[in-house]
């Protein structure tokens, strides 16, 4: 039977980009899924959007307060029964082949987490661009990521077991949570590349790295 794939998808007020978000999940040819909303404490219409879903495979979480990011990531993973987890941002979506596409690989002990390329959206004007365009690295990319990070956490599908040996998301970073564990991982472990770009990642005016950019600087600068 094929490996169960946790998707995990934390959002606070999500509506405006919910619906795409998770059709896409369910547009996926990969079906041995379990699908975390974890509503971060939302006033909006996202329970609404979600209410109109009623695929079994969906699990609504409803957090009472709201929690920062990495704590709240940490806490779907607790919420978890896969064997594999990946992350897609409320406002980001993936192309139909996103999970089966590495899928023959889960299985492979060489590899023990799996990234692919990414198509940039821009929202202002309708526009798409390839966010890398040279051929993505396998293996240990620690040194390669040092030198131009070129990861996005929606288009990463992690084995459980990384979280397991390595530990979770470090929860005194509010917005380079992502990056601090990738380039822990990419020390120990070895990626999968796909140059596909099968993640689309939407850029508008409330990106919330856009509008904290000056905790993105002192955050990197501490990590540093």
């Amino acid at each position: 039977m094929d490996k169960k794939v946790t998707i995990i998808v934390n959002f606070h007020n999500g509506e405006e980009y919910l619906n795409e978000c998770i059709q896409s999940i369910l547009n996926q040819d990969y079906e041995n899924l379990e699908i975390i909303l974890w509503d971060n404490f939302s006033n909006d219409k996202s329970f609404e959007i979600i209410k109109e879903f009623s695929d079994s495979r969906i699990k609504y979480i409803y957090n009472k307060k709201k929690d920062p990011l990495y704590k709240a990531r940490n806490s779907a993973i607790n919420a978890s029964t896969g064997d594999l987890i990946a992350f897609l941002d409320c406002d980001d979506w993936w192309e139909k082949d996103y999970i089966s596409s590495r899928a023959k690989f889960f299985d492979n002990e060489n590899y023990s987490f799996f990234y692919c390329n990414t198509k940039l959206y821009y929202e202002k004007n309708k526009k798409k661009k390839l966010y890398k365009n040279y051929f993505l690295p396998e293996g240990k990319i620690y040194d390669l990521l040092a030198k131009d990070y070129f990861i996005i956490i929606s288009g990463v599908i992690f084995k459980r077991e990384i979280f397991i040996k390595t530990g979770m998301f470090n929860e005194k970073f509010n917005i380079i949570g992502d990056y601090d564990f990738i380039m822990k991982i990419s020390k120990i472990y070895n990626a999968h590349a796909m140059n596909l770009p099968l993640l689309n990642y939407r850029i508008h005016q409330n990106n919330f790295s856009k509008i904290h950019s000056e905790m993105f600087y002192k955050e990197y600068n501490d990590w540093f």
